[in-house]
């Protein structure tokens, strides 16, 4: 082992899914590719999301005090990188990505329908962390796509989300490297 002298040292933690956060409304929607993300809690259903404040994102959320969390295919990487790569304050992505939609059950934001799976959340507290806003939101509404789950769990062999590597690479889970310990 040596000692990392790089200033992207959090780039030693990656692959990490990354996914797309909705905000906004489906009249001004917006979204961002997010790979600082987790859950947090079972009861309530608790998921963070971290970002910066000078994102237009930041503030249509703390405006709306909602999100949507998009786990999309290892097929969508490069829209993942596209929203990710433009400012919702100088373009509607929805608009120049072609990106498809549907209407969730509790938020106002789209929720993106070539996800694998998404969740409809409603902030129920924020921390600054550094030079980042964490976002708690609690997980109102949870969709997938049934085809692709069995028991609740993906089907590796039918598709991957997005893991993001850095320097914009993206990976893929391989299913022939599963180990069932159950």
């Amino acid at each position: 082992m040596e000692i990392y002298e790089g200033f992207d040292y959090y780039h030693l933690s990656y692959p990490k899914v990354t996914v797309i956060v909705t905000c906004g409304t489906f009249e001004k929607p917006n979204a961002l590719a997010v790979s600082w993300h987790t859950y947090l809690s079972f009861e309530p259903p608790l998921y963070g999301i971290s970002i910066a404040p000078r994102r237009y994102s930041h503030n249509l959320i703390e405006k709306y005090g909602e999100f949507g969390v998009n786990f999309l295919p290892f097929e969508k990487s490069e829209l993942v990188w596209k929203v990710g790569s433009v400012s919702g304050r100088n373009v509607n992505k929805f608009e120049k990505f072609n990106i498809k939609t549907f209407k969730g059950k509790v938020i106002k934001a789209p929720l993106i329908a070539d996800s694998i799976s998404a969740f409809e959340c409603v902030v129920i507290d924020k921390f600054r962390v550094g030079d980042h806003t964490f976002f708690v939101g609690e997980i109102k509404v949870a969709w997938y796509r049934k085809d692709l789950f069995e028991s609740g769990l993906l089907k590796p062999e039918k598709v991957s989300q997005a893991y993001y590597l850095g320097e914009g690479v993206f990976i893929a889970l391989d299913p022939k490297k599963i180990i069932k310990l159950l």
